[in-house]
This record gives C-alpha cells, sequence and structure tokens, in this order.
C-alpha cells in the first residue's frame, strides 16, 4: 500500500465541524447551534469576520438574540467555531491535493509535499477572508505552541516521507515543518495583501524545494 494513502486518513475533517453548508431557517429543532456556525461561515467567507455579530446571525435564521446567546456567549465564541471550519476546509483542500499524486517513488513524494504548499497557498487566496480569520489573532486565543490539526499532520508526514527516502539535504529534517510553515504562510500573506501574484506560487515552491531537497 502506498505511503500516501496514509496522509489523506490524517484527519481530513475536524471533530468540530461537521457543518460546512448554507442553512438559512431550515435548520431542525436542536440544531441552532450548527446554524449559526454555518450562516457566520457562509457571512465571513463573502464579507469578511469584521461584518459578522450575533445579531445578524439571528436575524438571518430568523431567531430572536436572546436565542442566539444560548448557544454562544458573544461574537468572538462564534467566530472562534468558524475558524475550526476553516481549518476543516484545508485540511480537506490538502487531503485532495495528496489524493491527485498516488505515485509510490522518490517524484511522487516531491509531488505530494509540493501539493500541500499549493494547496495551502490557493486557499489563502479563494478563501481570503475565511483564512485571515482562521490564521488570525480572535482564533489564536488559547493556542497551545504545539499543533495538532489535519494539515500540520499532513505537513509532517510528507516531511517524513522525504527524509525516509533521503531526499531531503543532510540534518535538516529537525524543525523543518515550522520552517515549511512559516515560509509558506508569509507567502500566502504577501498573496492576500497583493505583494505578490498567484503567478509567482510555483517559483514560490521551486525555491522551498532547492532549499530543502538533496541534489
Amino acid at each position: 500500500q502506498n505511503e500516501w494513502r496514509s496522509y489523506t486518513d490524517l484527519g481530513t475533517r475536524s471533530e468540530h465541524c461537521q457543518h460546512r453548508g448554507v442553512m438559512t431557517r431550515s435548520y431542525h429543532h436542536g440544531a441552532l447551534a450548527e446554524a449559526m456556525v454555518d450562516q457566520a461561515l457562509a457571512a465571513v467567507r463573502v464579507h469578511g469576520a469584521e461584518h459578522v455579530s450575533l445579531r445578524s446571525i439571528a436575524q438571518a435564521l430568523d431567531v430572536s438574540p436572546s436565542a442566539a446567546y444560548n448557544h454562544f456567549a458573544d461574537r468572538d465564541a462564534l467566530l472562534g467555531a468558524v475558524g475550526v471550519c476553516g481549518i476543516a476546509a484545508l485540511d480537506e483542500r490538502m487531503a485532495r491535493a495528496l489524493a491527485a499524486h498516488t505515485e509510490d517513488s522518490a517524484e511522487g513524494a516531491i509531488a505530494r509535499f509540493a501539493s500541500l504548499g499549493r494547496a495551502y497557498l490557493t486557499f489563502a487566496i479563494e478563501e481570503r477572508h475565511l483564512f485571515q480569520l482562521t490564521f488570525g489573532p480572535l482564533c489564536s486565543k488559547g493556542r497551545t505552541g504545539s499543533d495538532d490539526s489535519g494539515p500540520s499532520r499532513k505537513l509532517g508526514a510528507a516531511l517524513d516521507e522525504l527524509d525516509r527516502r533521503g531526499l531531503l539535504k543532510p540534518g535538516i529534517r529537525e524543525g523543518l515543518d515550522m520552517i515549511v510553515w512559516a515560509a509558506t504562510h508569509g507567502f500566502a500573506n504577501l498573496l492576500v495583501e497583493g505583494y505578490a501574484s498567484r503567478d509567482g506560487i510555483d517559483g514560490f515552491m521551486d525555491g522551498i524545494e532547492r532549499l530543502m531537497l538533496a541534489a
């Protein structure tokens, strides 16, 4: 069995985010919290987190503000739940990217690694508002120094495969996860803010590979 198959099983969806669609005035009894997250997710994607409030979400779902406050203490709590959905959405993109490269070879391992970076960068471009919320200060509250999310585990697994195959430069595996993520996240922010263009993604990934991979 090819190693890539194990990557697609590493948390392809957060257990706390089972609701990605838009539910407006169609939720069943007892599912108001899920409907609120769905509605807030849709609003964030279109308008940005700054335009979301508990009252506006309650109004869109045709419920009272007090009913909304029964499920979320405040706006930040609701947006925090949306941020969990952001991680799940990114993780699903990364799983699909890995599944497109099934080759059990050195070339396949490199393609899988590169596909994760491209998935992260295209997520930042195509889901700009959700990306900014998910990796912004509001959603970083309470996070620990370790990251056991699906995207993080997929990156670690891809780097481990490169290392096992002898494709990395000697001695650089330790700490490489954070270095790669920091570089990719930094470039993603440049893309979002307009300081870099989508045309530069291939060049960026080629540069990362040149820095990491053995000749």
